[in-house]
């Protein structure tokens, strides 16, 4: 998930980048108008909005047209409004994915739970057990060392139908432990 970050009631731009002649956007699902696509507006080709996010998880949906064909695309985007303390540990979940594979995204917090959005800790993911880490891929998604970015890091994993724990951790910080089955 996307997370963004700022005070209650601030304005945050959103760019919208796209070849099509014309884009709205909706967030919530209240549209905040159209705008006309000029390459030489840049960013994003003229395609930005001035948007208040809710605390919290925000749909955002953009429509747009080119040559009178309409095509969508949509996000989630959560904001954040809480402060945070120093980083005090890292928070492991296990997302199973469509084809089967597990995405684990270890987040940097305080000593409250808050999410460090400014975190660029370096995580170290470990595996024991039946499954395989899918690593040494060189990509941001496919190393067992991942520094992070916006408090988080992440790696997908095979858990070739056995039963592995998986850790994560990083200098300075406990070790966070989980099962996946």
């Amino acid at each position: 998930m996307n997370t963004r970050w700022g005070r209650e009631g601030e304005t945050k731009q959103i760019n919208v980048y796209s070849n099509c002649e014309e884009a709205e956007l909706f967030v919530g699902g209240r549209s905040y108008g159209k705008k006309q696509r000029n390459s030489q507006d840049f960013p994003s080709a003229g395609l930005r909005w001035q948007v208040q996010l809710q605390q919290g998880d925000n749909e955002l949906r953009v429509v747009a047209t080119k040559e009178g064909v309409e095509v969508t695309d949509q996000m989630t985007a959560l904001y954040q409004t809480d402060s945070w303390d120093n980083p005090a540990a890292v928070r492991l979940h296990a997302v199973k994915q469509p084809n089967g594979q597990i995405f684990l995204q270890a987040h940097v917090v305080d000593a409250k739970g808050i999410d460090c959005l400014d975190a660029a800790l370096f995580v170290r993911f470990g595996l024991a057990g039946d499954g395989k880490l899918i690593d040494n891929l060189g990509t941001v998604h496919g190393s067992r060392l991942v520094q992070s970015c916006n408090g988080s890091a992440g790696i997908y994993l095979d858990p070739r139908g056995g039963h592995s724990i998986a850790s994560a951790s990083a200098e300075g910080l406990p070790t966070q432990f989980i099962e996946i089955q």
